[in-house]
């Protein structure tokens, strides 16, 4: 993982993206892309396979969105990870505390962490810590 990670952020709620940028600052991180839903990102992954400095170190992915939901980005992203030389953790993020959504995340080997929102700073940085060392 490099030394100054990029950092995506894909939410709908502007309130939580902001938040999560806030902390993420002050943690030093400096190269933070949000993003108001799944689709642009996940183009831009499948369009970019190779462009390995161009793709994000984690992925700071929300459950409930309009149009293509976490889950929906986790399967369509499994269909192109074994082209991409980079291994792109994905934490998510959602205010859903519904057993069977954390349940169905954990099914999923691509993401790496689960957490409910709002995310507290202290947690934000354990994740990162973890998530930049493994």
């Amino acid at each position: 993982m490099s030394q100054d990670p990029l950092i995506w952020i894909i939410d709908d709620d502007d309130i939580s993206k902001y938040v999560m940028k806030r902390y993420l600052k002050q943690l030093s991180a400096s190269r933070i892309v949000d993003f108001p839903d799944s689709l642009q990102p996940l183009k831009f992954i499948q369009d970019n396979v190779n462009a390995i400095e161009d793709l994000p170190d984690v992925i700071f992915l929300d459950l409930h969105m309009p149009i293509l939901n976490g889950f929906d980005f986790i399967r369509d992203f499994q269909q192109v990870a074994s082209k991409i030389n980079k291994k792109i953790k994905i934490v998510m993020l959602t205010s859903s505390i519904n057993a069977e959504d954390v349940e169905i995340a954990k099914s999923f080997p691509e993401i790496s962490n689960y957490f409910i929102k709002p995310i507290k700073h202290r947690d934000l940085e354990k994740i990162m810590d973890v998530e930049l060392n493994n």
